[in-house]
């Protein structure tokens, strides 16, 4: 009897000491996994602070003419395989294809001011244009960081593949040589993609780029070293970006950041750093997903992307994408004998003698659709040019691009929207809409948020220039 009560004491006491073994080994546990949930910037930075990269805008014949005399720019980007190809948004490169120019002009007060910005056509047109300095084409140069010191960094050259047209501001590059030329060999450092239709509310985010800390020449760019900001996904905004949207963030996003990588909680890069509102500092973020329709036109790439866990965006309806060609663009001679021809005297018998490429073009607009009117183009009388919305709501109208009786002829219609600013239009946002050819009319609704004049030019998909149109707000009165 005492033997047995020897026995149990042991195993009873045995028993409680295998008990806090497990229950430890569960807290262990549980601790560990809390420690390797959510967002972990620390992880961030050591797998991949290599694969976040500067994006250094530069014109080669510049710079051969005089050092340090071709940096245009710069923003952030993420490389996104192993061989090299880059996500980045489509401002950030937008003058490799569309070209720069550097100019002066006149402001309201007849002020002369300087400006570099992406070539356009329009502002080739701004009679306040005094005098063109140069235009030209950058190259994105990549700079990599391999350490942790100002000067641990590789510089290669890379070019546009794929940019995206309409409402979304994505591009694709590739990587091509290095600084010298040389064929590239090195693997680089591919980020994982999220998915941003997952993101939520509330969800904790990390942003992860390059902005730009310090103003001066080349040199003190390069060593311009990243930063991280962490803030939560504040919300969704369909003001700046209403086909697509933008997600909103508190994180710190400055110039510089655009086209840098925003990790999400699985650590995964859930969208890309695009722009900052204009009143209250919101960081807003373009959503990852938006990239699948920007590498449409690499079909192997998007295969690639798509293995990797890219998928398409549930909100889509203008996102398009262009191969990287560059755009014809006119000499800083040849704009300034235009500024020059200006300043003299208009035949007016030949102020009107503009030749069209569609000669019964009309771009018009009115508060109804044609189903809202049995189907029939709205009538002259309800076709206006200026339109009061409560400001709280916003204004909703629609665009007609009319050649009837004849046809459009084509089977996309090109739209680039400008809004006034400081009397002089500047641009807002460009659309892409798909047109049955024999049609003689396209429609379309347009949301609107701002008292001012906006313009809309419209173009052929062969870019042939249909018509222009004009249409002011204003708030209606309480």
């Amino acid at each position: 009897m005492m033997l047995s009560l020897i026995w149990l004491n042991r195993n009873v006491k045995l028993l409680k000491y295998v008990l806090l073994l497990n229950v430890s080994c569960l807290i262990l546990i549980f601790s560990f996994s809390c420690q390797n949930s959510g967002l972990n910037t620390k992880k961030i930075v050591s797998k991949y602070s290599d694969g976040v990269v500067k994006i250094i805008l530069l014109d080669s014949v510049q710079e051969k003419n005089k050092k340090g005399a071709g940096y245009k720019g710069r923003g952030s980007g993420f490389f996104i395989t192993e061989d090299g190809y880059l996500f980045t948004n489509r401002h950030v490169v937008e003058m490799c294809i569309s070209g720069y120019i550097d100019y002066d002009y006149k402001d309201k007060f007849g002020k002369t001011k300087s400006n570099l910005t992406t070539y356009s056509k329009d502002i080739v047109n701004d009679k306040t244009i005094t005098k063109v300095y140069r235009t030209g084409y950058t190259t994105p140069i990549i700079q990599v960081y391999n350490g942790k010191d100002e000067n641990d960094y590789k510089l290669y050259k890379a070019e546009v593949v794929a940019i995206g047209m309409g409402a979304y501001d994505g591009a694709i590059l590739k990587v091509k040589s290095d600084i010298d030329g040389n064929p590239v060999k090195e693997k680089f450092k591919a980020l994982p993609i999220g998915n941003s239709d997952k993101t939520f509310q509330g969800e904790q985010l990390c942003v992860y780029g390059f902005p730009q800390q310090f103003q001066g020449d080349k040199d003190l760019m390069l060593r311009d070293m990243s930063t991280l900001s962490i803030g939560i996904m504040s919300g969704m905004d369909y003001v700046f970006n209403e086909d697509y949207g933008y997600i909103k963030t508190d994180a710190e996003i400055h110039g510089g950041n655009s086209g840098g990588p925003v990790f999400g909680e699985n650590n995964e890069v859930i969208g890309i750093a695009t722009a900052v509102g204009t009143k209250t500092n919101i960081g807003l973020i373009g959503g990852i997903n938006g990239m699948f329709y920007v590498a449409v036109s690499n079909p192997e790439l998007q295969e690639r992307l798509l293995d990797k866990g890219l998928v398409a965006p549930k909100r889509s309806f203008s996102i398009n994408t262009t191969t990287g060609k560059k755009l014809p663009i006119k000499t800083a001679y040849q704009i300034n004998s235009l500024v020059n021809s200006r300043k003299k005297p208009v035949n007016k018998l030949n102020f009107n003698s503009k030749k069209s490429s569609y000669s019964k073009e009309k771009v018009w607009f009115s508060n109804i659709s044609p189903k809202e009117n049995n189907n029939y183009l709205p009538p002259k009388s309800k076709r206006y040019n200026s339109f009061t919305f409560d400001k709280n709501k916003g204004g909703k109208i629609w665009v007609y691009i009319d050649n009837s009786p004849s046809n459009l002829n084509t089977s996309q219609i090109k739209v680039n929207i400008y809004k006034k600013r400081n009397n002089k239009y500047i641009e807002h946002k460009k659309l892409v809409y798909n047109s049955n050819g024999a049609s003689s009319n396209i429609y379309f609704p347009y949301t609107f948020y701002e008292a001012t004049w906006y313009k809309f030019n419209a173009f052929s998909k062969e870019g042939k220039y249909i018509g222009t149109g004009y249409f002011s707000t204003s708030y209606e009165p309480k």
